[in-house]
C-alpha cells in the first residue's frame, strides 16, 4: 500500500475518478485543500469525502505552504498528485521540493501559461495560429489591426473557455480586454496574469488528444470528438469518443500532439491536447498538461474498458501505461447548459433515462436554485452519458436524452 496526497482536484470529474482509483488500489489517500467543503456544495459534482483518509488543510495556491505541510510526512510519502487546472503549478513545484515523482515544473508553467506555450511551439515548427501577446486594450486592439479580423482573444492562463472570445473590430477586442481586467483573481482565488492572447481565428471541427506521458514516451488513449457552441463564444456543450479520422489525419494529429508535448519539456503526466481541423490542416490550440475534465475520463473507461486515471496514479508509481487497448465502443456526454433565472420544476428526467444507451442522467440543481446565464463550461446545470457501437451512436443517444429534459423557470 502506498501513501498519495492529492493536491485539491477539479469538479468535472477526473480528480474525483483518480482518488477513486487510488483507494480501489488499496492506497491510503491524503487530500490537501484550502477548504473541503467547497468540494460538497450544490450545483456541481460534489467529492465523496468517504474516500479521504485524512486532510491536511494548508494555502495550497502557495508551495512553500504546501511544502511545509507534508514535508513531516517524509519518508512515507510516496507521491503528491494534482488532477485540477488551477493546481498543477503548485502540485509540480511542490512534488519537486519534496523530491517526489512528477511533472517538470517548467513544462507545466509552459502549459499553463498560453503565451509560453505558443511561443515555445512556434519554435518548434507545431503548426499553431498567428498570435500576439498584449498587456493592454489600446496594445491589444493594435495588434488584432495588425493581425486581421475576426480574430480570438482570451487570457493566457484561465481555463474552461472562460473569457474565449471571437472580436470582429478594434474596439469590440478594447472592450473585452478591458473587462476581463475588472477580474483579477480566477475562482481558485490566484492572482490572474495581464496578459492577453490575440490569436487568429481558426475555423473548423474540434478534437482534443487525450495522452499519457512516462519517461518521455507519449501513449495515446483516444481521439475526443468534441461539441461547442458558436461564435462569438466557445464554451463545450458535449463530447464524442473514439472520433474516426482518416488515418493519415489522425497520424498528423498525433504527431502534432507529439511535437507540442516535447516543446514544452513534457516528459511525464497527462495530457488534454486540443486541436482545429481546419482546410489548411490540423492546427492546435492548446496543451494541457493534465487529464481531460468533463467527464472525458469517465467516457474513456466505458470506451476502452480501462480507467485512466488508475493508469496516471500507477505512473506516479513507477508502473509505465502499459494497459491501454483499443476502444470497445463509443461514449459521449452532452451537457444541459444552464438556462439563466430560477429553477421552477424539472421535468422529462425519466424519459431521458429511458433512451436506449443512457447510463448517467446527471443533475446539479433543483427547483429555488437560481441559475446565471451561460458564458463558460462552468454554467451548466448538468450532463447525460450515453454509450453505444460507436461514438455516434453514443453521442445520438446522449442528445436525445438531454432534449428529453426541460428546466421551468420563475419567469415562465
Amino acid at each position: 500500500m502506498a501513501h498519495i496526497a492529492f493536491l485539491e482536484t477539479n469538479t468535472t470529474g477526473s480528480g474525483y475518478e483518480a482518488i477513486a482509483a487510488a483507494k480501489r488500489a488499496g492506497h491510503r489517500v491524503t487530500f490537501v485543500t484550502r477548504d473541503i467543503d467547497a468540494y460538497v456544495l450544490p450545483g456541481q459534482l460534489q467529492l465523496d469525502t468517504r474516500l479521504i483518509d485524512d486532510v491536511v488543510g494548508t494555502e495550497t495556491n502557495d508551495p512553500d505552504q504546501v511544502v511545509a505541510a507534508l514535508r513531516p510526512m517524509l519518508p512515507g510519502l510516496d507521491a503528491l498528485i494534482s488532477v485540477g487546472e488551477w493546481h498543477m503549478i503548485s502540485g509540480a513545484e511542490s512534488a519537486y521540493r519534496l523530491g517526489l515523482p512528477g511533472q517538470a515544473p517548467d513544462s507545466v508553467r509552459a502549459a499553463r501559461i498560453k503565451s509560453l506555450q505558443r511561443e515555445a511551439c512556434s519554435r518548434a515548427g507545431v503548426p499553431v495560429p498567428d498570435f500576439a501577446v498584449a498587456l493592454t486594450p489600446e496594445a491589444a486592439a493594435a495588434a488584432a489591426v495588425a493581425q486581421g479580423f475576426p480574430c480570438i482573444v482570451k487570457p493566457v492562463d484561465y481555463g474552461g473557455s472562460y473569457g474565449v472570445r471571437l472580436c470582429n473590430g478594434p474596439d469590440e477586442v478594447a472592450s473585452h480586454v478591458a473587462a476581463l481586467h475588472q477580474v483579477t483573481h480566477n475562482q481558485r482565488d490566484q492572482r490572474m496574469s495581464e496578459e492577453i492572447l490575440i490569436e487568429e481565428y481558426l475555423e473548423g471541427p474540434e478534437i482534443s488528444l487525450e495522452t499519457l506521458t512516462f519517461d518521455g514516451v507519449t501513449r495515446f488513449l483516444a481521439i475526443t470528438q468534441k461539441q461547442t457552441v458558436p461564435p462569438p463564444s466557445f464554451y463545450e456543450t458535449g463530447h464524442a469518443l473514439p472520433a474516426v479520422l482518416e488515418p493519415g489525419l489522425e497520424q498528423e494529429c498525433r504527431r502534432i500532439a507529439t511535437t507540442a508535448l516535447e516543446a514544452i519539456g513534457y516528459v511525464f503526466g497527462a495530457g488534454h491536447i486540443e486541436l482545429k481541423l481546419t482546410a489548411d490542416g490540423p492546427k492546435l490550440i492548446e496543451v494541457n498538461c493534465r487529464p481531460a475534465g468533463d467527464r472525458i475520463t469517465h467516457l474513456l473507461n466505458r470506451a476502452l474498458d480501462v480507467d485512466p486515471t488508475e493508469l496516471l496514479v500507477e505512473m506516479y508509481l513507477g508502473t509505465p501505461p502499459y494497459r491501454i487497448p483499443e476502444p470497445a465502443r463509443g461514449a459521449a456526454i452532452v451537457f444541459l447548459p444552464s438556462p439563466g433565472g430560477r429553477v421552477v420544476a424539472i421535468e422529462g428526467i425519466d424519459r431521458a433515462r429511458a433512451v436506449p444507451g443512457v447510463e448517467e442522467v446527471s443533475l446539479y440543481v433543483g427547483p429555488g436554485d437560481v441559475l446565471a446565464p451561460p458564458t463558460n463550461n462552468n454554467d451548466r446545470l448538468g450532463y447525460v452519458t450515453a454509450t453505444g457501437p460507436d461514438s455516434t451512436a453514443a453521442l445520438a443517444a446522449a442528445s436525445t436524452a438531454a432534449q428529453s429534459i426541460l428546466v421551468k423557470l420563475e419567469s415562465e
